[in-house]
């Protein structure tokens, strides 16, 4: 079992949303078992966690009644809002794995605001005229096939629009563009259409494809079929995840230019970016604390992810108008200099840490690196991305020891983050007696005091109600326990049941709130 597995399965049981989140974008089989036989699903199932539970089915979990463990999930479910959701569930909709990552690729061909990055057409025509179109984008179809990626580099070079021909089944032929574009296709395939898709499949290097359809094309049983196209699906999802991260490497980071401090991007140099292995339609400029810039080849389909990319090229800014000006010389056949746009200053670590989430929605986030990451991802408005890089500061057990936790605090109100908030409270409760000596966590109270926009006389204040609960937490206390236990008279049973200790660290809050002169 993996360790992303086994960390997968206790926040599961846990409850812990933004984990699950995270570690399901690190690739791990939703549908895969312990060393207990429980799946992600049946302990969260179990443990009463709802939230999880949909997240969980939304992603590709599948619960078949029919079967051992879907069964298991539905009477071991704690709660009958749980049991319910089950019940409801429909083992189809797992055969469309609706990874954030998936859902984007799809979007592609499906949302028109992608239409204006495409640059390639497929055409159909009958014996008169084109009767359809496809609109499409080279990086996805090189990412996808090699055979294609082997034309795009050397026939079609430079081309943009082409004739399929005539002997060409549009229908397979769109199967095989939605299956490269990650939409769910395979129930809509008919048996007679099996032995040539199993054939174009090879012919185009799509090995998996080819497999799925020779084996599936012999199952009868629907049940059965269900199950074994929500297992493929997971593997085509991870096929493509690996080919755009082989994508990253070769075609985008490695044909990355580095410029001097106040070197600018000259006309040769935006061109030989142009005509990388990338084929991009926009750059994106970063530059470091050294004053280095780097300038990766990228494209607009993906960076838009990003809810600030794609307000930038939405909104009647100077780089949508740089893009449609490029966007309409390209299809004249003319050739016009590829928009350049910029991060804020970061290290380049961290700007390929967010190429890679959103080309491939990789997780990957190593814990120096996660307060930048976290930061960059709250000026792109990526919350999901926020999220995964909050989960790696709080399970790092190096970090407090180069950063102080009430920069860490600072970085959570920057951005929002409770989790953050959550964390830094906790390890203050923990050790409570060592920071009160600390002017800092008197400083921390009393910005904690300001966040609130109307105070009353006598108000919380959430540093100090985390603080407090999690006092609670660190002696195993519920409050009604409190109010028994300190009218106890025995000082043996004071002291073991640690309500003594509990007091003073306690009172080291009071303290604090009496010398600034509050009342929480």
């Amino acid at each position: 079992m993996s360790k992303n597995f086994a960390d997968l399965c206790y926040a599961c049981r846990v409850g812990d949303t933004d984990n699950v989140d995270r570690l399901i974008s690190t690739g791990v089989n939703l549908n895969a078992v312990d060393q207990f036989d429980n799946s992600p699903l049946f302990l969260a199932s179990l443990c009463g966690h709802e939230t999880v539970v949909k997240l969980l089915l939304s992603r590709g979990a599948v619960c078949d009644r029919d079967r051992y463990e879907g069964a298991r999930c539905i009477y071991g479910a704690l709660t009958d809002s749980i049991r319910d959701i089950l019940l409801r569930y429909d083992i189809s909709k797992a055969v469309d794995v609706n990874q954030p990552f998936t859902m984007h690729i799809s979007s592609l061909i499906k949302d028109d605001f992608f239409l204006d990055t495409c640059d390639l057409s497929w055409s159909f025509h009958d014996n008169i005229r084109a009767i359809e179109c496809l609109q499409l984008h080279k990086f996805i179809l090189a990412s996808r096939c090699a055979q294609l990626n082997l034309g795009l580099m050397s026939n079609w070079t430079g081309r943009h629009n082409f004739e399929l021909p005539k002997g060409c089944s549009m229908k397979e032929m769109k199967i095989l563009v939605k299956f490269i574009y990650l939409l769910p296709v395979l129930h809509e395939i008919d048996y007679e259409q099996y032995s040539s898709l199993i054939a174009l499949s090879r012919e185009w290097g799509m090995e998996l494809l080819a497999e799925f359809l020779n084996k599936a094309q012999h199952i009868l049983d629907p049940s059965e079929k269900s199950m074994f196209m929500a297992t493929f699906q997971y593997k085509f999802m991870e096929l493509a995840r690996e080919q755009l991260c082989t994508f990253v490497n070769d075609a985008i980071l490695k044909s990355s230019i580095i410029l001097n401090s106040h070197e600018e991007l000259d006309q040769g140099q935006n061109i030989i970016l142009k005509e990388c292995l990338a084929f991009p339609d926009v750059l994106l400029m970063v530059k470091n604390l050294k004053d280095e810039q780097r300038v990766f080849p990228c494209h607009l389909a993906i960076l838009s992810r990003a809810h600030y990319f794609k307000l930038m090229f939405t909104l009647p800014f100077l780089e949508r108008t740089l893009y449609k000006s490029q966007k309409k010389s390209k299809d004249s056949g003319n050739s016009s200099p590829l928009p350049l746009i910029s991060l804020p200053s970061c290290d380049f670590e961290v700007a390929v840490i967010i190429i890679r989430y959103l080309y491939y929605d990789s997780s990957e986030i190593p814990w120096y690196n996660a307060i930048d990451v976290l930061l960059m991802a709250d000026m792109l408005m990526e919350d999901r991305l926020k999220s995964m890089a909050a989960v790696v500061l709080t399970q790092s057990k190096e970090l407090l020891k180069c950063c102080s936790i009430f920069d860490i605090l600072s970085v959570a109100w920057e951005t929002r983050m409770e989790r953050l908030e959550h964390f830094v409270a906790k390890v203050i409760a923990q050790k409570i007696r060592k920071y009160s000596n600390d002017p800092a966590l008197k400083e921390a109270i009393l910005q904690s005091s300001k966040r609130i926009s109307a105070r009353q006389e006598t108000d919380t204040i959430e540093l100090v109600d985390d603080i407090r609960f999690y006092l609670l937490e660190k002696y195993a206390f519920e409050l009604e326990d409190i109010e028994v236990l300190s009218s106890e008279q025995d000082l043996g049973l004071l002291k073991s049941s640690g309500i003594l200790e509990y007091q003073q660290d306690m009172s080291v809050i009071e303290n604090i709130l009496d010398a600034l002169s509050l009342q929480a």
